[in-house]
């Protein structure tokens, strides 16, 4: 069979299959004479358009417009773009903006527990390693007291029956009780801590220092610097050795305290405690010296310079202030009197 007879046969096949579909269609309706007329004088005006010019100019013509438009197109696309990421960012950031306030950043604590001494769930009172924050109220009951950690440098110890509220800027208001200041060792540093109180506001001046508040007087003891007191009916300043009673009237009693008498013990009993691990000997017998109040004597330089070459290891955690001063001079070839005023070391 030849190949022309093969390609006649596959035309007669498509024609007998177009019939068939034809047939199944149907008589197709008569095109409107309005739809033809719009149709022809279409085609009509193109035809003209075409052969108004040489062929090639008609070629050249028309590959030219193409191309014209294909460009500006391109042009178009190449500024929509930036245009709608622009578009498409302001939406976002205007959604995101009118979404509401954004959430607040975490509030940085004032001061972080250290100590706890009685029964906490007695008062208000965190666990050891509770973090304090602005508005926070702490108060101690009977035989109760706490120690914190302030977020800058020293301490503040709540004696019993106390109630003291966290304030901003290094503030605390003390409603009712006695609180123990410690900002430290270095005298006369302007830490811009402050106790509140009902008779006015104490300022710290790098001290050590004990305001108690009654319902008849205020009562200032300053172991260590200086503080001042700015209040309604008396402003007055107190230094290291002297203990003063504020009237509600403004009179001012003042009397002479040493830094080792007993008035302070409670305060030694809530000292946070000193980590002796990889420090000299020297560094622990300064800090305890400074909790008692005692002059911490040498009996000569040379055995100084040997307490600072001698370094601690261990904890003093859970063991008084005392007992700790005997337990660690134990572990060394040092050895110590503690007498009324002073904490001497010898060989």
């Amino acid at each position: 069979m030849s190949e022309h007879t093969n390609k006649q046969d596959a035309l007669d096949a498509d024609e007998a299959t177009t019939a068939k579909l034809l047939k199944l269609a149907g008589q197709r309706p008569e095109v409107p004479q309005d739809a033809e007329r719009r149709v022809y004088a279409s085609v009509h005006a193109e035809w003209q358009k075409a052969t108004s010019l040489p062929e090639g100019q008609q070629l050249y013509k028309r590959v030219q417009n193409e191309w014209r438009d294909e460009l500006a197109q391109r042009r178009r696309q190449r500024w929509y773009m930036p245009l709608a990421l622009a578009a498409s960012f302001a939406l976002v950031v205007a959604v995101v903006l009118q979404s509401g306030p954004s959430p607040l950043a975490p509030q940085a604590s004032v001061a972080t527990v250290v100590r706890v001494l009685g029964n906490p769930s007695a008062g208000s009172l965190p666990a050891v390693g509770a973090e304090i924050f602005v508005g926070d109220r702490l108060a101690t009951t009977d035989d109760a007291g706490m120690s914190i950690r302030l977020a800058g440098s020293g301490s503040l110890r709540l004696d019993e029956n106390t109630t003291l509220v966290a304030q901003a800027g290094g503030r605390f208001e003390l409603l009712q009780g006695r609180v123990y200041v410690d900002s430290g060792d270095l005298i006369y540093r302007d830490t811009k801590l402050a106790i509140e109180t009902p008779y006015g506001t104490v300022t710290d001046i790098g001290t050590q220092f004990v305001v108690a508040s009654g319902a008849d007087a205020l009562e200032l003891a300053v172991r260590e610097g200086r503080v001042d007191l700015s209040g309604n009916t008396a402003s007055v300043t107190a230094v290291a050795g002297e203990r003063l009673q504020v009237q509600a009237s403004g009179e001012v009693v003042t009397y002479a305290i040493a830094a080792h008498d007993d008035y302070w013990a409670w305060t030694t009993d809530l000292a946070p405690t000193f980590d002796i691990e990889n420090r000299s000997l020297l560094d622990f017998l300064r800090w305890a010296s400074r909790e008692t109040g005692r002059e911490l004597e040498f009996e000569d330089e040379e055995l100084r310079m040997a307490a600072m070459r001698t370094d601690l290891h261990g904890s003093i955690e859970g063991i008084a202030l005392l007992d700790a001063i005997e337990t660690v001079v134990a572990t060394t070839t040092f050895h110590y009197r503690i007498d009324p005023d002073r904490i001497v070391i010898q060989r």
